[in-house]
């Protein structure tokens, strides 16, 4: 099965891959802790319980805000 580049913006910023890719191998590439990040794909919050089974697709949009805790 052959595959196109995929275009993907996170944060605004523009991102390609070769291959299609899980939400959670992305997270881990880009160093996020997937238990520290909410995750919006294409206007619509994710569960931490869906990032390895949502497969990202051409032109859609990720939003990905870091939860740091203080004290």
């Amino acid at each position: 099965m052959i595959h196109s580049n995929i275009s993907i913006q996170i944060n605004g910023e523009p991102f390609n891959c070769s291959k299609p890719i899980s939400l959670q191998f992305l997270l881990n590439y880009l160093d996020f802790n997937s238990e520290r990040v909410a995750v919006e794909l294409n206007d619509i919050l994710l569960p931490e319980t869906l990032f390895h089974s949502t497969y990202l697709n051409d032109q859609d949009k990720l939003e990905v805000i870091t939860i740091v805790g203080g004290g």
